[in-house]
């Protein structure tokens, strides 16, 4: 399933089909529709070869304007290129250098309870819930093709994208956090990389363990986003109608759609 899930696109990590979770009624979400990524700065001719074979037409960018103009997406030009920022600061510091980490963090956890604090913000934030709605009313509105959804290392912002999605097509909470947590699989190379390269500068203890966890997922992040859906409307779903404004004939059309 790991090796089914995968693209073989070269010049973007954590790229994966959605594909193949068992949902509402046991029916499975639908291969080749849905797509997860973390920034497209770097495809090459190739990779935009394959969006065309798999039929993405559109890209969906959870970036904030800043990052998006440091590091644009490359796509094909078939391909609308939607910006649906769903922050408006980056407080999931994909973008922060060793150096601003070490300014930036005094203390060991910092990162953690930032993290912990970004994730119920995705939640709760007004902002964020105009961004989520929209994005589930570009689900809905899609009739052919694909559409591929990102932010910038594929984890935060399109973790909890993808962890609404899913929860809204009745994919059951551990399948939806062992889906988030593929992003340290997915990501392992470039995350091993960077930690090799701040052992070799000698970073501190604190340096690392921030780096951590600011990079790699942690399950609490995400059970704090399910903890603020509950504390705000009960349930995940009743945080979906009533927040999202996903009424139940809009559920039942986008499980229609996106699950076989």
């Amino acid at each position: 399933m790991f090796e089914k899930r995968a693209l073989n696109i070269k010049g973007a990590s954590n790229f994966r089909d959605l594909g193949g979770y068992i949902g509402f009624d046991g029916r499975k979400t639908t291969w080749g529709k849905n797509f997860r990524a973390a920034a497209l700065t770097h495809l090459t001719s190739h990779d935009l070869k394959v969006l065309k074979h798999h039929r993405i037409h559109q890209i969906i960018d959870f970036r904030t304007l800043d990052e998006r103009l440091n590091d644009p997406d490359i796509y094909p030009d078939s391909v609308e290129d939607i910006e649906l920022p769903v922050l408006d600061e980056d407080t999931t510091y994909s973008t922060l250098s060793r150096e601003q980490m070490h300014q930036l963090a005094h203390s060991s956890g910092f990162a953690y309870q930032q993290m912990m604090q970004t994730y119920e913000r995705l939640i709760t934030d007004n902002f964020s819930q105009r961004a989520y709605r929209q994005f589930f009313n570009y689900l809905l509105a899609n009739e052919e093709g694909a559409i591929l959804f990102h932010c910038t290392k594929g984890k935060d912002r399109t973790g909890v994208g993808t962890a609404l999605f899913l929860t809204a097509l009745g994919v059951d909470k551990e399948t939806v956090f062992q889906d988030y947590v593929l992003t340290d699989d997915y990501n392992q190379t470039e995350n091993e990389a960077e930690l090799a390269r701040l052992v070799r500068h000698q970073a501190s203890e604190i340096d690392i363990d921030n780096f951590k966890g600011f990079w790699l997922t942690d399950r609490d992040y995400l059970e704090n986003a399910f903890s603020a859906m509950i504390q705000l409307a009960g349930s995940p779903e009743n945080y979906l109608k009533r927040y999202l404004d996903l009424d139940q004939d809009q559920l039942d059309r986008l499980r229609d759609k996106y699950l076989d």
